[in-house]
């Protein structure tokens, strides 16, 4: 075996092949090709584990407003987070381990958002990737702008340097919804601190999403749903809408979620039904939220291996961290399994 140990530590993989032709035995040239291969200090290392790839665990991650986009193209999920002045992104291969991707998106200094940058959510949409978020103007005024790039993670630059939203609307939470007729829209909450009773409103957009085209239709207000109950902000008592999104139930039916406050204070997910199975609605409410554990700002989306899944943060408060579950769905009822 000193033959053997001499060519195992040589280092390099052609001097042990080389070796191999002095050795007649094919047992001798096996073993030769083994010793040599497995202890070559230069040979590649064994691909490293999936947890040092993405080191941070799915409960780990203190963000809000998890919107998770599932990238066909690359066989990876994506996630798009608020870092107070701009966005980063998160990547993954199972959901359930994470990395930091660095910035993906850092504003020019003439763009006309200068606080907020809130709720960013990722799109992949002919062949671009477009990210929507809500960011406040020097004016006070809130709405949500659109960024564009090549690539999931970014960068992403202004598609223009505005919101899409009305102008003279504080607005938030927009959300991309193509129709069946390939025409998109973009659905978005009105303020509750504007309107007191805050609304859910669709605007048509322009084919290369620049453009808002017509009047926004306000397609319901927050007290419509049984279950909500009213906040406090200073002399203000109202209604909150958040986070809509739209979904195609398997049974046909056009489904939406979005979140507000319960009755007894707590920050939950309500699902809306359009009985035309279309934006014009009418929308009727389930009678309770998709869940209690104070936990909100969802959105759904089928992951690879087809299963229905949803993702929002909980609790409501400054320990909020991205949850993310598996959902049954029976004829348009959905079940949020934890």
């Amino acid at each position: 075996m000193s033959v053997l140990s001499e060519f195992a530590t040589a280092g390099r993989l052609k001097k042990c092949m080389a070796a191999l032709y002095l050795v007649a035995p094919a047992l001798a040239i096996v073993l030769l090709y083994v010793a040599c291969t497995k202890h070559d200090p230069q040979a590649a290392p064994p691909p490293p584990a999936a947890g040092q790839n993405y080191p941070i665990p799915v409960q780990n991650l203190r963000v809000r407003d998890p919107y998770i986009l599932k990238d066909d193209a690359s066989k990876t999920y994506y996630l798009n987070v608020s870092t107070g002045s701009g966005f980063k992104t998160y990547s993954s291969r199972d959901l359930a381990n994470w990395r930091d991707d660095g910035i993906s998106f850092a504003p020019p200094a003439d763009f006309w958002g200068r606080s907020d940058f809130w709720a960013p959510d990722t799109y992949a949409y002919q062949g671009k990737y477009y990210l929507f978020a809500t960011f406040s103007g020097s004016n006070g005024k809130r709405g949500t702008s659109i960024l564009v790039a090549d690539k999931p993670g970014g960068p992403f630059q202004p598609l223009v340097n505005r919101a899409v939203t009305p102008g003279s609307w504080m607005s938030l939470d927009g959300s991309l919804y193509v129709d069946d007729a390939g025409q998109p829209w973009i659905v978005f909450c009105r303020e509750w601190l504007e309107v007191t009773d805050g609304q859910i409103v669709a605007q048509r957009l322009s084919s290369d999403l620049k453009d808002a085209v017509g009047e926004p239709i306000v397609l319901f207000s927050a007290s419509k749903a049984a279950w909500t109950g009213t906040i406090t902000h200073g002399s203000t008592v109202g209604y909150v809408t958040d986070a809509p999104f739209l979904y195609r139930a398997k049974n046909g039916e056009l489904l939406m979620t979005w979140s507000s406050f319960t009755k007894a204070g707590k920050y939950a997910i309500g699902l809306s039904r359009s009985a035309s199975g279309t934006l014009a609605g009418p929308w009727k409410h389930d009678a309770v939220p998709l869940n209690d554990d104070d936990g909100g700002h969802a959105m759904l989306f089928t992951d690879f291996s087809g299963q229905l899944t949803i993702s929002y943060h909980a609790p409501n408060s400054q320990t909020e961290r991205a949850v993310v579950y598996k959902v049954s769905e029976n004829n348009g009822k959905l079940l949020i399994n934890k």
